[in-house]
């Protein structure tokens, strides 16, 4: 056992009398699910998944997504698979089980837990009730003591998009033997970027292929343009139109700026990245003296508001085909890193971004010097260049000829690791 493995293991077990008292504090800031504590533990208030079960793990919404569309496909080859899957927000927590009740694959297949916390015990215990005969991890998402006690029990493991950013890889090796025991457990590796791929490949000792990004490869969703159509007249009017997608803290005001310098004033969307925030947003919109319709209320939105506030799931592609343009969150607010825009692409609508962007930098470059993807590091520029050209058809046709190779690689290597277990 490395000294690393040593330190982290004591640690967690020192740590596990605090938790229950740390967990509730969490839960009175709206962070946890009081009612869910228990699965933190381990402890599930369910009967239990039946066999064939492929455990699958990401932290919010962004991991929930690409996982949801992989357990997709792999249920549709094989109706013996069941799913568990766990994650760490609530926001994802919403998300995983609106998908689950309205898919016909997995409605009958699958459960959805709280993630546990990562100590020996209850990595132990969960290990235990549920007995997965796959551990699928997507992208950053690494606990160790969960992974290093599946992989004691010869349960495949995989990390599917594996993401991480420079820091990270520079945290992991400054432990080398503990990021070895730790990565080289993991049967597959599956990485989003060169970057990546290069650096895990050092620390597990393996080959580790790219593809891409697998959000390259999820399912664009079908536009209803009935419902489009009702907001473009009850909002927009005959305004040009800024779609706000996945702001974060801060984000909304750097918006409001921007559209505030426009003339005529376009008609603006919020989609925060996490709905919790709508209290803290609906503040702003107030302190601005701006008039407001919250979607999640079902208020009716007029083309007298300055802004529709959309605190609801499952509706981008939905409200960003309204779109003029769209102004995709994340790379102005600290320590996000950006979000992909691929699907705003694919659907037709152009993008703003900030700056920082480094978890989509290979995709930036590709998407250098396109038009209908602009970089603004200040308002003025966003101003300047508002609305944006649509995506050109060669563009989004490229875009599909890389969607499905990440989700086939992917796919490919899950395939291999599930006929490990039937074997």
């Amino acid at each position: 056992m490395s000294m690393g493995r040593f330190l982290y293991k004591t640690t967690m077990r020192a740590a596990r009398p605090f938790l229950g008292s740390l967990l509730r504090r969490r839960a009175k800031r709206g962070k946890e699910n009081a009612e869910r504590i228990a699965e933190r533990f381990a402890h599930p208030d369910m009967d239990l998944t039946p066999a064939h079960l492929v455990w699958m793990h990401g932290a919010s919404i962004g991991e929930t997504r690409l996982l949801l569309e992989v357990a997709e496909r792999l249920g549709a080859k094989d109706v013996n698979l069941h799913f568990l899957f766990t994650s760490q927000t609530q926001t994802a927590a919403e998300l995983i089980n609106r998908h689950i009740t309205s898919s016909e694959t997995l409605r009958e297949r699958s459960r959805y837990q709280v993630a546990p916390l990562d100590t020996p015990d209850i990595a132990a215990r969960f290990l235990d009730n549920w007995q997965p005969i796959l551990c699928i991890f997507a992208e950053g998402e690494i606990w160790p003591n969960l992974i290093l006690e599946a992989s004691s029990r010869k349960i495949p493991l995989a990390l599917i998009n594996a993401r991480m950013t420079a820091k990270s890889m520079k945290g992991w090796t400054s432990w080398r033997g503990f990021a070895r025991e730790v990565f080289s457990s993991f049967d597959t590796i599956v990485a989003a970027d060169q970057q990546t791929a290069e650096g895990l490949g050092k620390l597990a000792c393996a080959h580790v292929p790219c593809p891409g990004s697998l959000k390259l490869s999820i399912s664009v969703r079908e536009i209803n343009e009935t419902e489009a159509q009702a907001i473009r007249n009850a909002f927009v009017g005959g305004r040009r139109c800024l779609v706000a997608v996945s702001t974060h803290e801060g984000e909304e005001g750097w918006i409001l700026d921007a559209v505030a310098g426009i003339e005529p004033r376009p008609a603006l969307i919020i989609i925060p990245r996490h709905p919790e925030r709508r209290d803290a947003i609906e503040s702003l919109l107030k302190d601005r003296g701006l008039t407001f319709s919250v979607r999640s209320r079902g208020e009716t939105p007029t083309t007298a508001d300055d802004v529709l506030l959309c605190d609801t799931l499952g509706e981008v592609a939905l409200l960003a085909s309204v779109a003029d343009s769209v102004y995709l969150g994340g790379g102005h607010a600290h320590g996000v890193g950006g979000h992909n825009p691929v699907e705003i692409l694919r659907i037709g609508k152009p993008v703003f971004t900030g700056p920082r962007i480094h978890n989509f930098a290979d995709l930036a470059t590709r998407l250098e010097g396109d038009t209908s993807f602009q970089i603004v590091r200040d308002q003025e520029a966003l101003r300047q260049a508002f609305p944006l050209p649509p995506p050109s058809h060669a563009l989004k046709a490229s875009l599909e000829a890389q969607a499905e190779t990440p989700m086939r690689v992917t796919l490919e290597a899950l395939d291999r690791l599930l006929g490990q277990t039937t074997t």
